[in-house]
C-alpha cells in the first residue's frame, strides 16, 4: 500500500483491514517512519515496533476488531471498534483509536481502553 494521495480516513479502514488480516506488509506500508503508539498496553515507536504490536495481538489473542464508528476531521481519525478475542471468558469490549496521518502516513496513534479483561 502507498500513502500518496490517500485520505486519513482510507488511512484509518486500510489499517484495520490490515490488522484483521495480519497483513505485516500493508500495515508497515501505512506508517511515517516516525509513527508512535500509545496505549494501555504498550508503547510502540518506528513502523516495525508497531506491526510487532499489532500482530503479536492478532497472533497471541485477537479473534478481531469490528469498527463501528468512524469519525474524521482533516487529518485526525476517532474510530470506536469493539476487540473480539479468543480468551475464554472474555467478552467483546469498546476501545477508541485516535490517529492522525501526515504527508507520509499515520504518524501518531493513541488508543484508551478498560485493560482489566486481558488482565484476567
Amino acid at each position: 500500500m502507498t500513502t500518496a494521495g490517500a485520505t486519513a480516513r482510507e488511512h484509518a479502514e486500510d489499517y484495520f483491514r490490515g490488522w484483521n488480516a495480519g497483513d505485516a506488509e500493508a500495515l508497515r506500508g501505512l506508517f511515517d517512519p516516525q509513527v508512535s503508539f500509545r496505549g494501555p498496553m504498550g508503547v510502540a515507536d518506528g513502523p516495525d515496533e508497531c506491526v510487532a504490536g499489532l500482530l503479536g495481538m492478532r497472533e497471541g489473542f485477537l479473534e478481531e476488531v469490528v469498527v463501528e464508528k468512524l469519525l474524521v476531521d482533516g487529518d485526525e481519525v476517532v474510530t470506536w471498534f469493539e476487540m473480539r478475542t479468543r480468551l475464554d471468558g472474555v467478552d467483546p469490549f469498546p476501545v477508541v483509536n485516535r490517529m492522525h496521518v501526515g504527508p507520509d502516513g499515520i504518524d501518531r496513534i493513541r488508543v484508551v481502553f478498560d485493560p482489566r479483561p486481558l488482565l484476567g
